[in-house]
């Protein structure tokens, strides 16, 4: 049969993933469950480890609205299909692929989560496990793992579908298109990844596919190296040999571990998930795309309440993955204008005798499947891949951000480049960008008649007072750069054009200059948003005076608008941390019983209680039990606040999220 490209839908229990933090994130990026250090680490890998952190996830706005309640809603589709795959992205979650299917033995290749949960685990915090996920820009979950992408439906030559998704990626300013077809008469996903640098200037690139695999207690993973660079809890990547050490099976790991195969320059890169019979899924590339790295959760009681965490009774996986480096550390220099592209293959396959063997053995006798079933497949799906490649999409089956299109006429209005991808297109309308095309729309060109007149006046510009004096509803959006703070120079000063110039300034390190635009701000109109900004960049800044300074501008955003759940948070943990727990306490008090059942408000009140000596207290709120439902990936903060209330008892099941081995870590 020829294949198909359709919309569908799919029904399952899901959280929803809310509405967004209001708050700009302006401060640091999230931690990681460790960081990596660079000691008897080659040169080579070293480098990109140094080379290009992100300290700020700024534009994006957290996403951190999401609950542990779940009802069945439908997660629309586009599948991919003929007669012997089917393959399902999830347009409005980032294009994850959730299910492959491969129809000779009914088994989905992917591990397919039966629920969405949102967990804290991404870069925006909300993150859902299962199927292959695209991750681009900077090291950890991508932004656009909960948001829509840009699709379409293209036709081959050979009159087969393609599916195309896009977006822009807003941090490191880079455009991702992503094609898949199947292949014509062979059980065969190929993926084609062009990435483009629009701008001049040379930017640090990131990707790895996570690809996510149902674990049972015979899975393998193999992949053509000896040596792999295993994470330690102590930041240290240490090589492991696999002729030595084998780790290759995840259901025998005794912790969360990562490890980043180091395939020798000129070895074709593959990897490969087999179950106990040996069938499964095998993941192979074209270059610049040649990482390869294991990821298990270990057999810990906390690596398995992850797994439960995420994926209920049936969430056991591991993940194979395929990135641009050696680790997920590294970032790598792209030129200003450059296109990076490769194609991602998927494809099942069943080994024969020799795949329990040691290591060695084992790995040549999968490699020498999984090499003769891709070479088998030819190149008419590629070559399909490279004719529809510059084509340009019609009708959308999906919307994503308004982003890259903003971010076109700004550059154009300023002179810059911004060259976008021919076969993709980006749409500016939305909500969330009707602030930014408003002003782009009426702000004068440089040199205009009546430019003078026009910023004085703000005659024109949209309107910043629509919310009442007080303004009780945040920005929909940021934006970051000279370019959009040159535009919002150019317009009408008002508390709105004040706050977005201090926001830009505060993301960029700029603090000083930040605060006094927040000044500035405060002075034109009172707003919860520039007092909290105020208090943030005092902080950050951490001079002598600076935080009784920043306790009272967070008083006052509390104030201002006292039941926005973010800014509550924020004050009480900054009252925390600078030692004012009986005032904490007070603070809780107040609050409304909506807010205080909340997960974190009740890590507040048990943080509070202890430090203020009242062990008793902070015991009967964690005997009580309560859910966190963003905690983070490798966040302790249960399982010590149980410690310090009980010390000598052992951490119930429900509050350990412990991944690394006993005694380690904790």
């Amino acid at each position: 049969m020829a294949a198909s490209l359709t919309i569908a839908l799919h029904t399952l229990p899901t959280a929803p993933v809310g509405a967004v933090n209001p708050l700009p994130a302006v401060a640091s990026m999230p931690q990681a469950p460790y960081e990596a250090s660079v000691d008897g680490l080659p040169e080579r890998i070293a480098r990109g480890i140094r080379y290009g952190q992100v300290s700020s996830i700024h534009p994006y706005l957290l996403q951190d609205g999401y609950g542990r309640s779940r009802s069945d809603q439908p997660m629309r589709l586009a599948v991919l299909e003929n007669e012997h795959l089917r393959a399902e992205f999830a347009l409005g979650l980032g294009g994850r692929l959730i299910g492959l299917v491969d129809k000779a033995t009914g088994r989905d290749l992917v591990y397919r989560n039966e629920m969405l949960q949102p967990a804290n685990l991404a870069l925006r915090n909300a993150w859902f496990s299962g199927g292959a996920e695209w991750n681009i820009g900077m090291r950890g979950h991508w932004p656009l793992t909960c948001d829509p992408m840009y699709a379409a439906a293209l036709t081959g030559a050979d009159g087969e579908p393609v599916l195309r998704m896009w977006e822009y990626e807003r941090v490191r300013g880079l455009i991702v298109q992503i094609d898949a077809t199947l292949a014509a008469g062979a059980a065969a996903l190929h993926v084609r990844v062009r990435v483009h640098n629009p701008k001049d200037a040379e930017t640090g690139m990131y990707w790895w596919t996570n690809i996510a695999v149902a674990q049972s207690t015979g899975s393998r993973v193999f992949a053509p190296a000896t040596i792999a660079y295993k994470t330690d809890y102590d930041g240290t990547l240490a090589a492991v040999d696999f002729t030595t050490t084998d780790a290759s099976r995840p259901a025998s790991a005794p912790a969360a571990a990562d490890y980043f195969f180091d395939i020798p320059e000129g070895e074709a890169p593959w990897i490969a998930a087999l179950d106990a019979g040996g069938g499964g899924l095998a993941h192979v590339s074209t270059a610049p795309l040649t990482g390869r790295k294991l990821f298990v959760w270990g057999d810990t009681t906390g690596g398995l309440r992850w797994c439960d965490w995420l994926g209920g009774e049936t969430g056991a996986y591991f993940e194979i993955q395929a990135g641009l480096a050696t680790t997920q550390y590294e970032h790598l220099p792209m030129p200003g204008g450059a296109t990076w592209e490769w194609t991602e293959t998927f494809l099942p396959v069943q080994a024969g005798d020799g795949f329990e063997s040691e290591w060695t053995e084992a790995t040549a006798a999968v490699g020498e499947v999984v090499r003769g079933a891709y070479d088998a497949l030819g190149s008419a799906g590629k070559d399909r891949l490279d004719g529809v490649a510059e084509v340009e999409p019609d009708a959308l089956l999906s919307t994503g951000s308004p982003w890259g299109a903003l971010e076109q006429e700004i550059a154009e209005r300023t002179g810059e480049a911004f060259a976008v991808l021919p076969g993709v297109r980006f749409d500016r309308s939305g909500a969330d960008g009707a602030y930014w095309a408003g002003l782009l729309d009426t702000a004068p060109v440089d040199g205009a008649d009546g430019t003078d007149a026009a910023r004085r006046t703000g005659d024109g510009y949209p309107d910043d007072d629509t919310d009442g004096p007080e303004h009780p509803t945040a920005p929909a959006s940021y934006v970051a750069g000279d370019a959009w703070d040159r535009l919002l120079t150019d317009t009408a000063s008002t508390w709105l054009t004040s706050y977005h110039r201090a926001v830009i300034a505060h993301a960029a390190g700029d603090l000083d200059r930040a605060l006094d635009l927040y000044a500035e701000s405060e002075a034109l109109s009172p707003t919860a948003w520039a007092a909290r900004g105020a208090g943030q960049a005092l902080l950050a800044r951490g001079g002598e005076h600076d935080e009784p300074a920043a306790i009272a501008a967070l008083e006052r955003a509390h104030r201002l608008a006292p039941d926005n759940i973010p800014l509550a948070l924020e004050f009480g943990n900054a009252l925390l941390a600078s030692g004012r727990a009986r005032r904490l306490r007070g603070l809780l008090g107040g609050l409304p019983d909506a807010m205080l059942t909340l997960g974190r408000f009740r890590v507040l009140a048990v943080q509070a209680a202890l430090a203020s000596g009242d062990r008793a207290a902070a015991g009967r709120i964690l005997e009580a039990g309560f859910e966190v439902p963003d905690l983070r990936e490798g966040e302790l903060s249960m399982s010590a606040l149980w410690h310090e209330a009980f010390p000598g008892r052992p951490v119930p099941a429900h509050y350990d999220f412990e991944m690394a081995p006993e005694g380690i870590g904790s």
